[in-house]
């Protein structure tokens, strides 16, 4: 069976008459016969009846019909998109993102994306760490923006930034901090203060720990909580101190309620990666949001100027 015959088979349903198929195809009477007849005997059923009035269809003929004009609508779809993937248009992208990093970089990195390439479809998932991963590596994403993949045979872990991690202080307690606090903040001063963190299992809990404990101390735990962004709400009302990453002084959250400083004396930074599958083929459309990644994210944290 070959395309050819499809396309015979769903003109002799409509015109019903080997004359007037022949005639649509640009083929002989004996030709179109001779198709026909190979078919059947290859499918071993008959497809037609002859009868005086023209051609109609068996039941097998009429099964084999509809699966052939399914096929033939399927083909015509499947070629578009092949088409417009040729010409970079109509492309899925999928990217991964923390939620408190998309809620910053999304915004202008899609609108400087879609002037290159308006007609492409685009996907954000916006998770946790190890969700990421396991999307990316079910290859359910294409490229995540995150900290280092621990695989790095099947995954490019690209280096974008370090990214701090900043305490994020409330103004009412500043009067309570000896001696007055200021960049980077002496984590001693604040020891004595109620902490805000998240769970240990959570990486941003586990840093939050491990720079408290680098400082000497063991932070007196108020509350604990599953998101920064909460963390940071519940610190706006005067319940605490807690870590955030910087993007969220960025964009300040909270900058009428909150103080972000840096930590003196103690790893508080994080690498932020492009994670993607080592592959030797990147499509236009993916190798454009890379690229806009790798140009943009260090503006948008503040580290170098727009050019």
């Amino acid at each position: 069976m070959n395309w050819n015959q499809l396309e015979y088979v769903l003109t002799l349903a409509r015109e019903k008459s080997i004359t007037r198929a022949a005639q649509k195809l640009y083929l002989s009477q004996p030709s179109l016969s001779l198709s026909l007849k190979h078919l059947e005997e290859e499918l071993g059923t008959t497809l037609f009846l002859r009868n005086g009035s023209g051609l109609e269809l068996t039941y097998a003929g009429q099964l084999f019909c509809q699966w052939a004009a399914e096929t033939h609508a399927s083909y015509g779809r499947l070629n578009t998109k092949l088409s417009d993937i040729a010409a970079g248009r109509r492309q899925l992208l999928r990217l991964g993102i923390s939620p408190h990093r998309g809620d910053l970089l999304l915004p202008p990195l899609m609108t400087a994306f879609y002037q290159q390439f308006p007609h492409c479809e685009v996907h954000t998932m916006e998770m946790s760490t190890v969700q990421l991963r396991v999307m990316l590596e079910a290859k359910e994403l294409d490229f995540i923006v995150d900290i280092p993949h621990p695989d790095t045979v099947t995954y490019c872990n690209e280096f974008l930034l370090d990214e701090s991690i900043l305490l994020a202080v409330p103004r009412s307690f500043l009067s309570r901090i000896t001696p007055p606090p200021k960049e980077p903040i002496d984590l001693h001063t604040v020891s004595g203060l109620p902490f805000i963190l998240l769970p240990v299992e959570q990486l941003l809990g586990s840093i939050g720990q491990k720079i408290c404990e680098q400082a000497g101390f063991l932070p007196d735990l108020r509350l604990q909580c599953s998101s920064v962004n909460r963390a940071l709400s519940l610190a706006s009302e005067q319940l605490g101190v807690t870590f955030a990453p910087q993007v969220f002084a960025q964009r300040g959250l909270y900058a009428d309620r909150l103080c972000y400083f840096p930590v003196a004396g103690v790893e508080s930074s994080r690498p932020l990666c492009l994670v993607y599958p080592r592959s030797d083929y990147q499509s236009a459309p993916l190798k454009a949001m890379l690229d806009l990644f790798r140009q943009q994210l260090p503006v948008l944290y503040g580290l170098s100027s727009e050019t």
